[in-house]
């Protein structure tokens, strides 16, 4: 810990962990609870989403296009008009195998700053959270008829921009844990589920993806990396292509390339500074790494995706 102050751009520059390495949600609206946005595949590097985990139920509704979603080792194709339900604490990233762009909505519900009475939080939502049964659902629209949690979804997205979206989104993500609840009892009583079996890789890979998000901003090496997962070097590497398809450094470059995109959209810092903040030792190579990744150099990409400041 240092006695030196931190800025506001020092702190948009990391994606912010709690303590056990699970991400922290920065929610848009005036609610600690809900979090609501749309996006599309291609605003993150490759058309690949960071692997990541936190405690939030997450929601991620296709409206254009598909994406395939790694849920703790198992990949499942979310098409056009699909949702996919991530229960807490999960592993999980989206991407494209085809590399084929695709538009989004993303719900999270943080069951615990909902606030429930305790009655209610110790009988339905651990329970939920806990599921070995629910890793994830893929919800569908069957003949016609939406899921009943997907037309809450979509009633939410709407109104995200209302002033009211607090109030709403309270209601609606009691119906829908009520939903999850039956769903959940429906699938311990069939015996059948989706259930991941518990894998020590992920556990491994967890621990070394929180790490290397703690510390992308650093000269991160190899054995460092696998040090964090309590795993060699080149069972490092293996976990790694194994899972996300990429390797220990190829994954720290697409965080710091996601740090770098969420500076140049929200500060003003210049591009060297930034190149720099994320962890690249040079302006010419963040900015041939940054135009490899993104398709664009910096500057093209800060001038199509700049925020008011």
């Amino acid at each position: 810990m240092t006695g030196f102050p931190v800025s506001n751009d020092e702190l948009q520059a990391r994606p912010q962990l709690y303590a056990d390495g699970s991400e922290v949600v920065h929610y848009r609206y005036p609610t600690d609870f809900l979090y609501v946005d749309e996006a599309r595949l291609s605003d993150f590097p490759q058309n690949q989403a960071l692997c990541h985990w936190h405690v939030d139920l997450e929601f991620t509704r296709m409206l254009e296009g598909h994406m395939d979603y790694f849920i703790d080792g198992k990949v499942v194709r979310v098409n056009e008009g699909e949702t996919i339900f991530v229960n807490s604490k999960r592993l999980h990233y989206g991407f494209s195998a085809d590399n084929t762009d695709s538009k989004f909505y993303c719900i999270l519900f943080n069951p615990i700053e909902v606030n429930a009475p305790d009655e209610i939080t110790k009988r339905f939502i651990l329970p939920i959270m806990k599921s070995a049964a629910m890793p994830y659902l893929v919800l569908h629209d069957e003949g016609g008829a939406k899921d009943p949690i997907i037309k809450l979804l979509d009633t939410l997205h709407r109104q995200s921009n209302k002033p009211t979206l607090p109030l709403t989104g309270l209601g609606t993500f009691f119906n829908i844990a009520r939903i999850l609840y039956e769903r959940m009892k429906a699938l311990d009583e069939k015996g059948t589920t989706p259930a991941i079996p518990e894998n020590g890789q992920i556990g491994a890979l967890r621990k070394m993806t929180s790490y290397i998000r703690r510390h992308y901003s650093e000269n991160l090496t190899l054995p460092a990396i696998a040090a964090s997962g309590s795993v060699g070097r080149s069972t490092c590497d293996n976990i790694f292509r194994k899972f996300l398809a990429q390797s220990p450094i190829q994954y720290t470059i697409g965080v710091r390339i996601g740090a770098a995109t969420n500076l140049l959209r929200n500060t003003e810092l210049s591009i060297t500074q930034i190149g720099r903040r994320v962890g690249f030792p040079s302006p010419s190579y963040f900015a041939a790494t940054f135009r490899e990744l993104m398709g664009c150099t910096p500057k093209e990409y800060r001038a199509k995706n700049t925020k008011a400041i």
